[in-house]
């Protein structure tokens, strides 16, 4: 594998100091999987089949978007429970499995299901897209928290020593775990270069010396949800980034599930640019959201980039290189355009895009093979 690169930030948008609560949306949207009725009562914390329901108030509106069906549910801020959570106690990694699949962190729960032989655990507080600082605000926020569940997860599925990855520019993060880290001594802080990508696991493990198909990585953020889950606290919430060089600050808000991301641009955004387009999970490795109006906050979701609409002219390939010089797996970006073929080997990173002179989309051919998770389990 190639080195890793620095990607620069735009030094005019200033980020985020604080984590933004979203407590009171007046309304949240999710999809109807139990055919939910108009003014039927949702309790806060109710299943509705794919989720949690994160506020209380009746169903408003039932409506099909995308061939699906969704309800509108309209707030009354009373935030009636159906269901309390008490703190939970696992004793071993079979019951720590059924205790997160029965609160829906099925993505935790593939991660740990995929390893036989877990030899190592690491918690990981590094963003994997420029412009988003979800995993580091979160560990800066509540580094108490994520070292004391780290310890509780080592002792129930490891018992030796794990390690927490923090960016060797991350310098308050380092102080505050350094300041308490000695109270868990199975506990080792990692510094890594700040560097794209390596956040993504065959890098990190690499750069640990670790072997992959041994190591569960988890972020700062699955090991919180991991916390609330153990304490009594349901997951209804989404911490995510709203950042771009569209805007003039990067802001990280712990949104409510369902909430439409319209209503957080107008709270708490302001734009330098009348004209941008939005990307879902930023623009390197997200994906583009073409209708903004209707889409709404989903726990897959950790980073919504504005981004300055650039009418760059696409010219045709002048085989220079670069996108092969910088593809992190050698794959032969060039020969996959030029053929029209995808890479199992791609993971849609955009440094093929990002590097081209040509302005050509390399990574909507090179990465149309859906091989990401594939490669990151």
């Amino acid at each position: 594998m190639n080195k890793l690169v620095s990607i620069k930030n735009n030094d005019n948008i200033i980020m985020a100091s604080k984590i933004y609560e979203n407590n009171a949306p007046e309304k949240v949207y999710f999809e109807n999987t139990l055919n939910f009725k108009i003014n039927d009562y949702i309790y806060k914390n109710m299943d509705l089949g794919n989720n949690f329901a994160s506020i209380s108030g009746k169903v408003t509106n039932i409506f099909s978007y995308n061939n699906k069906s969704f309800m509108e549910i309209t707030n009354d801020y009373q935030e009636n429970m159906q269901n309390r959570l008490y703190k939970k106690k696992c004793h071993n990694k079979e019951e720590l499995i059924n205790l997160l699949s029965k609160y829906k962190l099925d993505n935790i729960v593939k991660k740990i299901k995929s390893i036989d032989n877990i030899k190592n655990i690491v918690i990981s507080s590094i963003d994997e897209e420029i412009y988003t600082i979800k995993e580091f605000i979160r560990l800066e926020n509540n580094y108490m928290e994520i070292l004391e569940t780290l310890d509780y997860l080592n002792k129930i599925i490891l018992n030796k020593k794990s390690f927490l990855a923090v960016k060797n520019t991350n310098f308050n993060s380092i102080k505050n775990v350094k300041s308490i880290i000695g109270t868990y001594p199975k506990i080792k802080i990692i510094l890594t270069p700040d560097k794209y990508l390596i956040s993504y696991k065959p890098f990190l493990c690499n750069y640990l010396n670790l072997v992959k198909e041994e190591t569960l990585l988890l972020s700062t953020n699955e090991l919180y949800s991991i916390y609330n889950i153990l304490n009594g606290k349901n997951n209804l919430e989404v911490l995510i980034t709203l950042s771009g060089n569209a805007t003039y600050k990067s802001i990280v808000i712990n949104a409510k599930l369902g909430v439409l991301l319209k209503e957080l641009m107008t709270e708490y955004l302001e734009f330098s640019e009348n004209y941008y387009e939005v990307y879902k999970n930023g623009y390197f490795k997200g994906t583009l959201i073409k209708d903004i109006d209707n889409f709404y906050i989903t726990n897959d979701i950790h980073f919504i980039e504005f981004r300055k609409i650039e009418n760059k002219l696409v010219s045709p390939c002048i085989n220079c290189g670069a996108c092969i010089k910088i593809c992190p797996f050698n794959i032969n970006v060039k020969k996959c355009f030029q053929k029209n073929y995808a890479s199992k080997k791609c993971i849609k990173c955009g440094l093929c895009n990002f590097i081209c002179p040509s302005n050509i989309d390399l990574k909507s051919i090179v990465g149309s093979y859906d091989n990401e998770k594939e490669n990151n389990n």
